[in-house]
């Protein structure tokens, strides 16, 4: 099977030859495998089974110096840690102006993202927006505001989602015209290390009928629904599935019981990730990451749904030892 046949299996809760498997590493533990193994001959094993691409990822610019993103917000440096000034400096969109899809995803960009699917064809491929909805809320306006907004603001908020929807779909309804795309990318935290963020109320009210007509806008071209949601989301994973979720990620073991909600929502939902960068991967021991990992793949893996992985890149917290483990537990499973 290819990768893209396994995961497609794996989605349609088929058990295949061995569990698919992303496996991200960060540049700092992959300089220490490639010392560990004599080279880097040893990177050529792995294959990642899908490859994810979005309009808005890319930036390479200075890893401190301040940038401003398309929508106007500030970040401090490359990464989304940091909001050095949200472009929301009031609960109003009064005076805004969003970027357009054309600047979301202008034409160049499109081509690229088209032979990038043509070019890995043979995994499962997802595209959509970096930031895609709650995420962009936040970062249009700041997290503590948002969530001040939600109580005091609640009409603003449903301007804000309804604006950021609207563009979402735009933007959308072109990537999906990629040939060969296979799945739609939503990358929304919803999660807090107990329950959602907002609350349970403002998310069944706010945030789950607008998902599900974005959603429902993937399913419609025929492309399966991939979420990307940290912390604990196990009070909304079965609104998730019911508005047309496909692929859970990261299915994050410390906030989340996996295998309860394996048990309970397995038949109706694939589960991507289930490695904890958390607790085992920085903490345990090799045999531990080992025997989790196995035990993952049995229980997890079993009649399908799952892609197996760390919940977040390998990163420089996990000693060598560890990643050693993790890298072969995930390449060495028994195969089917």
């Amino acid at each position: 099977m290819t990768p893209r046949e396994r995961v497609i299996a794996a989605i349609n809760h088929r058990e295949t030859d061995f569990v698919p498997y992303m496996l991200p590493i960060e540049a700092e533990p992959v300089g220490r495998l490639d010392a560990h193994y004599g080279g880097p001959s040893w990177r050529q094993r792995i294959v990642n089974h899908y490859v994810t691409a979005a309009p808005d990822w890319g930036y390479r610019g200075d890893a401190v110096k301040p940038y401003t993103d398309k929508y106007g917000t500030t970040w401090q440096g490359m990464n989304i840690f940091h909001i050095t000034e949200p472009r929301l400096s009031e609960p109003t969109l009064e005076g805004y102006r969003p970027p357009t899809d054309k600047e979301m995803l202008p034409d160049a960009r499109f081509e690229e993202m088209k032979k990038w699917v043509a070019d890995n064809h043979d995994r499962f491929t997802i595209a959509g927006m970096g930031l895609s909805f709650w995420e962009r809320a936040w970062a249009l306006r700041g997290m503590e505001n948002v969530l001040v907004d939600l109580i005091e603001s609640p009409r603003f908020v449903e301007e804000l989602l309804d604006m950021l929807m609207e563009l979402q779909m735009t933007v959308g309804a072109r990537l999906m015209t990629i040939p060969g795309l296979d799945g739609v990318y939503f990358g929304d935290d919803f999660g807090a290390q107990n329950g959602v963020i907002m609350g349970l109320t403002h998310w069944r009210r706010l945030f789950k009928p607008r998902l599900a007509r974005m959603y429902g806008q993937a399913k419609a071209a025929g492309k399966y629904v991939y979420i990307h949601s940290c912390g604990d989301n196990s009070e909304i994973l079965g609104d998730l599935i019911d508005i047309g979720v496909d692929i859970f990620n990261p299915a994050q073991p410390e906030p989340q019981d996996l295998y309860a909600l394996k048990r309970r929502y397995g038949k109706h939902v694939t589960f991507d990730g289930g490695i904890g960068c958390q607790q085992l991967l920085p903490r345990a021991t090799p045999d531990q990451i080992r025997a989790e990992i196995a035990r993952l793949c049995r229980e997890l893996g079993q009649d399908g749904g799952f892609i197996i992985g760390p919940t977040k890149p390998i990163m420089r917290d996990v000693p060598t030892a560890n990643a050693v483990a993790c890298v072969e537990a995930i390449l060495e499973q028994p195969k089917g």
